[in-house]
C-alpha cells in the first residue's frame, strides 16, 4: 500500500482502486416546503463512492451535509421531497426501491451511524435487544447466535466488558460507549457501505480521535466504503482518502484529501482550511474566519452562493451559477476565477470588477 502524507502531518493511504463503483450520486436534489417558501436543500448534488473508499461531506451547519446524506437512503426528514436524481448502489437505484425493498437495504447494504446515539437508540431496550433483531433479519442468525455475535461486536468496537453490558441500558453507558454500541449496531450485517453522520459531534477531543480510528480500521478490516459528514477538517485529514467540500446545498469542490488540503481552488474551501489553528509557526493574533453569513436558500439567486462572502468574486459571479468542473485530475471545483486560472471554464470569464463585501453587508 502507498503511503501519503498532507500538510496537517497525517499519513493516508492511497484510495482503493477496485474497479467499479460501489454508489453513483447524479443530480441528487431535496426540497422542503416552509412558511417562508420552497428550501433547496439539496440541488444538483453528483459524485461517486469506489468500493472500501473513505469520502468525507465537509461543511457548515446548514450545508445540506447530513440531508444530503440521510437522502441517500430515502431518508428525508417530514416536509422533505427528493424532487430529482438517481442513487445507483450496487447498480440499482435505491430512489426507485419500494418500501419493502429498501428495508432489506437499510441496515445490510447501508447502515448509519448518527450523529447524537442518545436520541438514536431506544431507552427503554437493552443492548442486546437493539442489535440481535436486525441480525435475525438480515443475516436469519438464531437469538442465541445472534447475542453472541453482538458481544463479539462490542469487544471488537473497544466496549470493555461486552458480556455484562451488551444486557446494559443505554442510559447506563457513556456517551463514548453509547457510540460505539452505534457503531457496532451498523456494522453488525456487514453493510458495504456505512454512513457516518456527524458521529463524533458530542464527544470531547480525545474520544473523537478514537471513534474516527475505529471507523477507519473497521473500513480497512470490512472493505467497507464509508461516507463520513463532519465539520471538523482535522478529522477529515486523518480519515479520508477524498473530500467534498458543500455549500448551500451544493459540492463546490471535490478531490483527493491530499491535493485538496495542500491545493484548495474554491474560496470557501481555502476559508474552512484557513481557519484550522495549527501548532507549527507563530501563532496568529486571531484565526482566519469567514466574512459575512450563509445564504438564504429560499431567496438564492442565479449566481455563486458564495459570492456576497467571496473576497474573489467577480462580476459574473452574482450573474450565473458555476458548475463543477475539474481542473486537475481527480479535482473539480465549482468557481468561475479558480476554472478560469486553470483553463477549464467553458464560459467566457468577465472579470469585471472585484465585488466589495461591504456592499453585501448583512445578506443572507
Amino acid at each position: 500500500m502507498v503511503m501519503m502524507r498532507n500538510r496537517v502531518g497525517s499519513v493516508l493511504e492511497e484510495p482503493p482502486t477496485a474497479t467499479g463503483d460501489l454508489l453513483e450520486v447524479d443530480g441528487l436534489t431535496v426540497s422542503f416546503h416552509t412558511r417562508e417558501g420552497v428550501v433547496r436543500a439539496v440541488s444538483d448534488v453528483s459524485f461517486s463512492l469506489a468500493r472500501g473508499e473513505r469520502l468525507a461531506i465537509v461543511g457548515e451547519s446548514g450545508s445540506g451535509k447530513s440531508v444530503m446524506s440521510m437522502s441517500l437512503m430515502q431518508m428525508v426528514a417530514r416536509g422533505g421531497t427528493i424532487d430529482g436524481g438517481q442513487v445507483v448502489l450496487n447498480g440499482r437505484n435505491v430512489l426507485g426501491l419500494s418500501n419493502e425493498k429498501l428495508r432489506s437495504v437499510r441496515g445490510g447494504e447501508v447502515a448509519m451511524v448518527f450523529q447524537d446515539p442518545t436520541t438514536s437508540l431506544n431507552p427503554v431496550m437493552r443492548v442486546r435487544d437493539q442489535m440481535i433483531r436486525p441480525m435475525r433479519q438480515h443475516l436469519g442468525l438464531s437469538s442465541g447466535a445472534a447475542r453472541e455475535r453482538a458481544i463479539s461486536l462490542l469487544a471488537g468496537t473497544g466496549i470493555p466488558d461486552p458480556e455484562r453490558n451488551v444486557d446494559a441500558y443505554p442510559h447506563q453507558l457513556s456517551g463514548g460507549m453509547r457510540q460505539r454500541v452505534m457503531i457496532a449496531m451498523a456494522i453488525s450485517c456487514k453493510p458495504s457501505l456505512l454512513i457516518a453522520d456527524e458521529p463524533t459531534t458530542a464527544l470531547d477531543v480525545t474520544i473523537q480521535a478514537q471513534i474516527v480510528a475505529l471507523l477507519k480500521r473497521i473500513s480497512d478490516e470490512q472493505g467497507s466504503s464509508v461516507i463520513f459528514v463532519t465539520h471538523d477538517m482535522g478529522l477529515v485529514a486523518r480519515f479520508a482518502h477524498r473530500v467534498a467540500v458543500m455549500y448551500a446545498g451544493r459540492i463546490v469542490e471535490i478531490g483527493g484529501v491530499d491535493e485538496l488540503f495542500a491545493n484548495p481552488q474554491h474560496p470557501y474551501t481555502k476559508g474552512l482550511l484557513g481557519s484550522i489553528p495549527s501548532i507549527e509557526g507563530e501563532l496568529p493574533e486571531r484565526l482566519t474566519q469567514i466574512p459575512g453569513l450563509p445564504p438564504n436558500l429560499v431567496t438564492l439567486g442565479a449566481g455563486c452562493p458564495f459570492a456576497a462572502r467571496c473576497t474573489e468574486a467577480v462580476e459574473l459571479s452574482t450573474e450565473e451559477r458555476p458548475l463543477l468542473k475539474e481542473v486537475q485530475p481527480g479535482h473539480s471545483v465549482a468557481c468561475w476565477v479558480a476554472q478560469a486560472d486553470a483553463g477549464a471554464a467553458s464560459t467566457p470569464i468577465r472579470l469585471g470588477r472585484t465585488i466589495d463585501l461591504s456592499e453585501t453587508a448583512g445578506v443572507g
